[in-house]
C-alpha cells in the first residue's frame, strides 16, 4: 500500500477494562474501517457507534515503530498515545467535561503481514486520575481484508 491508497478492512475490537477491585468490564465489536499509509505510518480510521457509547466520533489508530496514537474527533476528543515503559498525560473531552488522564503503557504488541500493514495490535495500559491508577486496561484490534 502506498501513501493516500485507502483500503476497506474489517475491525475486530476488543476493550477490557479491570477497576482496583478486579471488576471486568468488556466490550466487543466489529465494524467496517479504511486502512492507510501517511508518510510509512499506518493509519486505521473507523467510526463508533452506540455500542462503544461516542456515536458521533471518528477514530484514528497511528501504528509508528513501536508507538500506537488513537485520536478521537467527535462527540468525543482526545488524543491517546501508547509507548512501553511510558506515561503520557491526555485531556479526554467529553459532552460533560474535560478530565485529565495519565496513561501508563505496559505493553505493546504489533504483527504485521508480508506487506508490512498491521493485522493485529494490542496495547495493555493503566489510567491514573488524580495520579492513583484507576483501571488496567487491554486494546486489541484485529484487522483483516474487507469482504462484501
Amino acid at each position: 500500500m502506498t501513501d493516500d491508497e485507502r483500503k476497506k478492512v474489517w475491525l475486530s475490537i476488543t476493550g477490557i477494562v479491570s477497576d482496583q477491585h478486579r471488576n471486568e468490564d468488556k466490550m466487543e465489536f466489529s465494524t467496517e474501517g479504511d486502512m492507510y499509509k501517511e508518510k510509512n505510518i499506518s493509519c486505521l480510521t473507523y467510526k463508533e457507534s452506540e455500542v462503544s457509547g461516542m456515536e458521533g466520533t471518528t477514530t484514528t489508530v497511528k501504528v509508528e515503530g513501536g508507538k500506537i496514537s488513537v485520536i478521537r474527533l467527535g462527540s468525543v476528543n482526545s488524543l491517546m498515545e501508547f509507548e512501553e515503559g511510558k506515561r503520557n498525560v491526555t485531556l479526554y473531552s467529553t459532552p460533560y467535561g474535560d478530565i485529565a488522564m495519565g496513561i501508563f503503557t505496559k505493553g505493546v504488541n504489533i504483527a504485521y503481514n508480508d506487506r508490512k500493514d498491521p493485522v493485529n495490535v494490542k496495547v495493555d495500559y493503566a489510567i491514573e486520575v488524580e495520579g492513583m491508577t484507576n483501571t488496567e486496561n487491554t486494546l486489541d484490534i484485529k484487522i483483516s481484508n474487507y469482504k462484501n
